[in-house]
């Protein structure tokens, strides 16, 4: 997962972009110089890698003009994508500020690249992988992110599924594979290389002593991945406590009821919290909050009678939802508040 992005020209950030948590300035400056002593001992390649605790520093040098472009990402990530899309920033980089004929200590003429920079991290997206028996609850939990019909029947899922997932303007590749015993051979492929492993549980003793395996699978497949427990099926008669499975399992839990649709946000705010993406920080993560945090005032100004008001959060609402990218959503929202001016004469 790419989670942050550096240009530095002449010893100095010009630009840095930041999608999730990772290194502090101090910290990412007493790196940079372990970087630059690599680049001067490189003298025949222009890029490199290193890792740097639970992170990888990826670079590639224009070393005319010193230059230097930097991904931050996980330690799961594949170099060579990450290579493949440094060499298109690089390129992109000199043909938009022609060889740097650009006054770059105003830091404000490098945001017209923020678009490129957000496909960059599209397409180095993060894999998210959801593990588990059958019958937890993995397929239900996948729809729920997806905003999909909630299935009161389960249909166990053969060998596995992969969606692109949107959250945000983040998109994540999800990987819901089949919890069966006689596909567990498929089990070891399917883990390797994920950035965040959400095992899924129903919550009972049984289930939590019988997952024990997968926690195995994790240290086994995916060490530097985030991994936790979603404890799902917390409405049960003999649902243990979120703090009882953490005991057991050693692992970070949250409690869950995925037939509920309303739990949807609660899911996402999982998500970023385990892989450390915070609407502070993530540029593309922020305006979902902001809209969620939106329609709360509405239902207050609803409650209130305060229709005017509803209008106006209605097509704030709208235009976070086009810079989302969720069209049919903010029509919908435009549609509402057309209906109450129309209606009401505001």
């Amino acid at each position: 997962m790419l989670r942050q992005v550096y240009i530095i020209i002449n010893d100095e950030i010009v630009y840095n972009r930041f999608y999730a948590q990772a290194l502090d300035k101090s910290v990412f400056k007493d790196v940079l110089k372990n970087i630059k002593a690599e680049i001067i001992s490189k003298l025949s390649t222009d890029f490199g890698n290193f890792n740097y605790f639970k992170f990888k520093l990826s670079y590639i040098v224009e070393k005319d003009l010193k230059l230097i472009f930097i991904f931050v990402t996980d330690l799961t990530d594949d170099f060579d994508k990450i290579k493949l899309e440094l060499f298109k920033l690089k390129r992109e980089f000199l043909d938009v500020f022609d060889n740097l004929n650009i006054d770059y200590t105003n830091k404000t003429n490098f945001e017209m690249i923020n678009p490129f920079i957000d496909n960059i991290h599209k397409n180095l997206k993060p894999k998210i992988s959801l593990i588990g028996f059958s019958g937890v609850g993995k397929t239900t939990i996948t729809k729920l992110i997806r905003s999909e019909e909630i299935p009161m029947m389960h249909v166990p899922t053969i060998t596995g599924e992969v969606s692109v997932i949107k959250i945000g303007r983040l998109f994540f590749n999800l990987w819901d594979f089949a919890g069966q015993e006689q596909f567990n051979f498929l089990w070891n492929k399917f883990i390797k290389g994920s950035d965040a492993v959400l095992l899924i549980t129903n919550s009972t003793l049984e289930n939590i002593e019988k997952s024990k395996f997968f926690v195995n699978l994790i240290n086994e497949q995916a060490p530097y991945a985030h991994a936790a427990i979603i404890a799902n099926k917390q409405d049960i008669e003999d649902a243990l406590s979120v703090e009882k499975i953490e005991k057991i399992m050693g692992l970070k839990a949250y409690s869950m009821i995925a037939i509920d649709p309303e739990n949807k946000i609660k899911m996402i705010q999982i998500i970023a919290d385990i892989l450390d993406i915070k609407n502070d920080i993530s540029p593309l993560l922020k305006p979902l909050y902001e809209r969620d945090k939106l329609i709360l005032e509405v239902q207050n100004a609803l409650e209130q009678e305060n229709f005017e008001q509803t209008i106006i959060l209605f097509e704030k609402i709208a235009e976070l939802c086009i810079e989302i990218g969720d069209d049919s959503v903010a029509n919908e929202f435009y549609e509402k508040s057309e209906y109450i001016r129309k209606n009401l004469n505001i």
